[in-house]
């Protein structure tokens, strides 16, 4: 490893899975799939992480698993761990080694005007210290998995852009956390959660490592978590005039023109996630002649942020088998027969085939929706102009399902095995929306009932 003036730079590998292994590999780091290939002992890549003489190897093996390319990089120290000695290091990479030195080299300069690297101890670790113990743990246990952990991380990163959250966390005040807080308000709800949550996990734990003796993120006087200023869309289901209006355009398109159709045309058919969707196995999952969908995985992220197909999916009631109707039946077996077969036997894949990343399809059916005139309304971007938008997204198609079999009067608790739900309330609460016809019928219900019983009387 090269040193200058504290700057330690050289040309480093990365290992990246190939698509179409990350499925045989979805728990494996690149590392790890190293040491079990059949190639370790003579791959010269295998056990190095920095190029010798900051040079390729030349004629090493083609791996099945692995991409390999180099970055060059230079890193500094900027954080050491006085009871650990546990370092934290910042990098910096460039197009050629001397730009990589030169942004390592702005950043130890900034670095130094501020005193310097920073020595951790007990007392002065900041809030995102230890947000990061807590994670990392929590991974390493098993307690979240990678797709979480890739969130919380995302999470971590956002709250390290604001200045309290990098000085000492007994340092930090009541109005510090309050000041941040109220800024978020202009963010959705899940944000705010996301970040109230975080924080909370923070001075939980500088209290528990004895670094605070008052938290103030809990008890009576807590400082409670905001309300988001956003107007929350309570839309969770299409209207029936605009699932007409989609279904047709669906039904009446070629596969061709719209390479979608089937699988917008399953999830409004059968309630599934646009996860479990993508994660079906046309070899293990479906029965076509029988009309029999078996849901045993979804789709998540890994550590890196990429779509992977998980071992389960969202929560262990999600395990469930899909008795289709004529209709459902007959999309599906549309679907198996326009299928593009691929390594990892998925359903629905890219032209690639690799896995499709869920936004991918919510974008389409968005597109879509402003093509059809559903769901529209109008916003302004950034520069002041107004702009048409539509609320449809790919999780309605699931809530339009929902509100379909209320409507239609199917059992509550028939419902929410369908849907995969642990409870009637998740069910009722969030999925089902009664359209106006629906409700019209069902007061038209209870005046025939009421009249019926003499309890009123048609002319007053």
């Amino acid at each position: 490893m090269n040193n200058l003036k504290g700057i330690y730079y050289g040309m480093y590998l990365n290992k990246k899975v190939k698509p179409d292994k990350k499925k045989q590999f979805r728990n494996l780091t690149a590392s790890k799939i190293c040491k079990q290939c059949e190639n370790y002992k003579i791959c010269k890549y295998g056990k190095i992480k920095k190029f010798e003489k900051d040079k390729y190897f030349e004629n090493n093996i083609e791996c099945p698993y692995l991409y390999f390319s180099a970055t060059k990089k230079a890193t500094i120290v900027s954080a050491r761990d006085k009871t650990t000695g546990r370092e934290t290091k910042m990098s910096f990479s460039g197009k050629t080694m001397e730009e990589a030195i030169n942004n390592a080299l702005k950043a130890k300069m900034e670095l130094n005007e501020n005193g310097g690297v920073r020595i951790i101890t007990k007392s002065n670790k900041n809030i995102i210290d230890l947000i990061s113990e807590c994670i990392d743990e929590s991974f390493r246990l098993g307690k979240i998995k990678s797709a979480t952990y890739k969130r919380k991380t995302d999470t971590m990163k956002k709250i390290s852009q604001e200045k309290f959250a990098l000085k000492p966390i007994i340092k930090v005040t009541r109005e510090d956390i309050i000041k941040y807080l109220e800024e978020l308000r202009s963010y959705s709800t899940s944000t705010i959660k996301q970040v109230y949550e975080e924080l909370c996990m923070a001075f939980g734990q500088a209290k528990y490592q004895n670094i605070i003796t008052d938290n103030f993120m809990e008890g009576y006087n807590r400082v409670e978590k905001p309300k988001s200023n956003l107007m929350k869309n309570k839309r969770s289901s299409l209207t029936l005039d605009e699932q007409k209006t989609l279904v047709n355009y669906l039904t009446n398109t070629s596969f061709e023109k719209c390479k979608h159709k089937y699988l917008l045309l399953l999830l409004l058919s059968t309630g599934m996630r646009i996860g479990e969707a993508l994660a079906l196995d046309y070899t293990n999952d479906i029965d076509t002649y029988n009309g029999i969908i078996s849901i045993k995985r979804t789709l998540t992220k890994n550590k890196e942020g990429d779509f992977i197909v998980g071992d389960i999916p969202k929560t262990l009631t999600g395990i469930r088998v899909l008795h289709l109707n004529d209709i459902g039946k007959q999309i599906l077996k549309k679907a198996d027969e326009t299928k593009l077969p691929n390594s990892n036997h998925l359903l629905f894949c890219t032209d690639e085939k690799t896995i499709y990343a869920p936004n991918t399809i919510n974008s389409f059916l968005k597109r879509l929706a402003l093509n059809l005139n559903l769901g529209i309304y109008e916003d302004k971007d950034k520069n002041g102009n107004i702009k048409k938008k539509t609320d449809v997204h790919t999780h309605m198609l699931r809530g339009t399902f929902a509100t379909r079999c209320a409507e239609a009067k199917i059992a509550p608790a028939v419902l929410m095995k369908i849907l995969g739900h642990k409870s009637i309330n998740i069910t009722m609460k969030y999925y089902v929306d009664i359209d106006k016809e629906f409700e019209l019928s069902e007061g038209k219900n209870v005046e025939t009932y009421l009249m019926n019983k003499d309890i009123f009387v048609s002319d007053y």
